[in-house]
């Protein structure tokens, strides 16, 4: 394998990195396999950290050094069967309207490509999971896409590996030697860094930070959560007051801003994952009739409606789009064409700031569309999105 070092960046299209970054639970592919030929993705990825600074108007953000590489796949080709590919899916489940929207775009993107789906739904859970990959793994599919609720579903990635079931990791990744062969996802180190060190340069380097992540032990929130720990390190007039999970959830979300209000009305700002926690937020802090400190999260319209009612409030965010699955599924199908593809997939997508609201809130829809959609206008109304 001819690796490169580079900078970590989340990128349009679709990029990869081997697995060797600054923390564990990075690698995408099976580490270990010689690949090549990667540098337009990584002169992508200088550029994706560049743009999300212009974006959020930072003075700084470094990037995160990574490898980059191809993988070859030549080993999993194969012709479809009679009825086209079958490919498994180990989903989240539908628990938000992320994941139904994610499962939703995924199996419109199969009857497109004519494509079997195995299905299963973890419900949010890793345990569930691992017994999902199990069954699915036992059902002999042509491929596997997981999204992964957590590190516990590494060694049934390997045993679906050792079967040899390519695996394609989707919208969150496992550590050094998954045995998937490509993870697609947001870039964790780029959204976490970038919510904190907005914040951090919006609050002057001083002030008090709490800290909201999503599900505890799942990958995206515990990446992005590590990342702003880091940036937040350089700033010895940051401090990080509390740490606590929202289950990205509104109503959790709102008990436990509550009890920021009680317990730290001096509070300068709020480094949060989830617009869906973001919601529950605004309305802790409208029932006890203070402003909202600034606040992080990704862009779901709720949020963004809230925020339009409150033009005190600032705010910096990034989608993590749910329709990312879509990506996942061609990758799954570029491996069984024999193709070449790249060992981590980076999706990207707009970052912005409340100077920018009336660009992306979408009155007309629903509180859980994640901002910006790529879905159909179709579906976003069988949904109910719209």
């Amino acid at each position: 394998m001819k690796r490169v070092a580079v900078g970590v960046v989340a990128a349009l299209t679709l990029l990869a990195a081997c697995g060797t970054e600054r923390e564990p639970g990075a690698s995408g592919g099976s580490g270990g396999e010689q690949c090549q030929g990667a540098t337009a993705a990584q002169d992508r990825y200088r550029q994706a950290w560049q743009t999300a600074r212009t974006q959020l108007g930072l003075r700084t953000l470094d990037p995160v050094p990574e490898q980059v590489c191809e993988v070859e796949t030549t080993k999993y080709a194969k012709p479809p069967g009679v009825d086209g590919y079958k490919i498994a899916f180990a989903a989240q489940g539908p628990t938000n309207s992320w994941g139904l929207s994610s499962e939703e775009a995924f199996k419109r993107q199969a009857a497109a490509r004519n494509v079997q789906v195995l299905y299963a739904s973890a419900g949010g859970d890793a345990a569930t999971q691992v017994d999902n990959i199990a069954q699915l793994a036992a059902q002999e599919p042509d491929a596997m896409v997981v999204v992964p609720m957590g590190d516990a579903i590494t060694g049934q990635v390997q045993a679906a590996a050792r079967q040899g079931i390519p695996v394609v990791l989707c919208s969150g990744r496992l550590g050094p030697g998954s045995g998937a062969v490509s993870t697609v996802t947001r870039q964790y180190e780029l959204l976490g860094g970038m919510y904190a060190e907005w914040l951090a340069q919006k609050l002057g380097g001083q002030g008090k930070v709490a800290m909201l992540s999503g599900l505890a032990g799942v990958p995206t929130a515990e990446h992005q959560r590590n990342a702003a720990k880091r940036v937040f390190a350089k700033y010895p007039g940051i401090s990080v007051v509390t740490e606590q999970y929202t289950q990205w959830s509104p109503t959790v979300a709102k008990t436990v801003a509550a009890n920021l209000v009680t317990q730290f009305p001096d509070l300068n700002g709020i480094w949060s994952d989830s617009g869906y926690g973001d919601m529950g937020v605004v309305a802790a802090y409208k029932d006890a009739g203070k402003p909202v400190p600034p606040l992080t999260g990704d862009a779901v319209n709720g949020f963004l409606k809230a925020a339009k009612g409150d033009p005190r409030l600032e705010f910096a965010v990034s989608s993590f789009p749910p329709e990312q699955s879509t990506q996942c599924l061609d990758t799954a199908l570029a491996v069984l064409n024999g193709q070449p593809v790249l060992d981590k997939v980076y999706i990207d997508s707009p970052s912005f700031t409340n100077a920018e609201l009336d660009r992306y809130v979408r009155p007309e829809c629903g509180d859980n569309l994640l901002i910006p959609s790529g879905l159909p206008p179709d579906q976003l109304r069988e949904l109910k999105l719209c």
